[in-house]
């Protein structure tokens, strides 16, 4: 297995560049969103068999969870599990990432709609608060919340605890030297680089990765990741979790 590496900007852009895909695995699609200025994203709608997570980077936005919208910015976090109403909007010029897991046909649908297609995919429109799922299982978490996890060499957040999807931040100290080189063969296991810059081996090539880096280990694909002698944050996602979040409690 190769794996995906794309660098900052790097992948599929649609709609002007507006979005651009950088995983279409169906266990994650994720994706990486600009607005220029304040405009409309979803509408009202929920998903049957897919979570739908996104993470700010920059700007300020406006989530609708169920019932109720709030207002996000840098570092903040939002998860709407299967059978939650959610939609977005920008109140500002604004920078995202969001991960459909699995990956539920919607990078297809995007596809489908920047060549002039009707796209399509797990999808219901309906009205603020007609959530038929669990909508105490919605998480959102401000910069800096999460269940925090720290050890000599490193801070991580738990930000998504999900089947899944296991969303972690990680701040890296100096000191942080990573795991050994390993693969999974039941899950993908990528990461993005919000600010600084980590290494990362994949397939035997070593290299570094600074902000806007995106880093997949599909399933078999040797991996590891490491820092550079300063500090660092990014993100941690594995797809489907396989319990990430409680091995990672062991091992802090």
């Amino acid at each position: 297995m190769e794996g995906i590496v794309r660098h900052a900007g790097e992948g599929t852009p649609l709609f002007d560049g507006r979005i651009v895909l950088k995983s279409t695995l169906p266990d994650l699609c994720l994706t990486e969103s600009w607005y220029s200025t304040a405009r409309q994203g979803a509408t009202p709608h929920y998903h049957h068999h897919h979570a739908d997570t996104f993470y700010v980077l920059e700007g300020r936005m406006a989530f609708l969870l169920h019932d109720e919208e709030h207002e996000l910015g840098p570092g903040d976090c939002v998860c709407a599990p299967p059978g939650v109403v959610h939609g977005f909007r920008s109140l500002t010029a604004a920078h995202w990432l969001n991960m459909h897991t699995p990956n539920g046909g919607f990078c297809d649908h995007l596809q489908s709609l920047d060549s002039g297609g009707k796209g399509g995919f797990d999808n219901v429109d309906c009205e603020p608060g007609d959530s038929v799922g669990p909508v105490d299982e919605a998480i959102l978490l401000r910069a800096g919340e999460g269940e925090r996890l720290e050890n000599d060499y490193r801070v991580a957040w738990i930000k998504v605890p999900r089947e899944e999807l296991s969303l972690i931040e990680f701040e890296l100290k100096p000191s942080f030297g990573g795991p050994p080189v390993h693969d999974h063969d039941d899950h993908v296991d990528s990461f993005f680089v919000i600010d600084g810059e980590a290494g990362f081996t994949m397939n035997g090539n070593s290299f570094v990765g600074g902000a806007g880096t995106f880093v997949a280990a599909t399933r078999g694909a040797s991996h590891a990741f490491t820092g550079t002698g300063g500090h660092a944050r990014l993100l941690n996602i594995h797809a489907p979790s396989t319990g990430f979040h409680d091995r990672l409690r062991e091992m802090t």
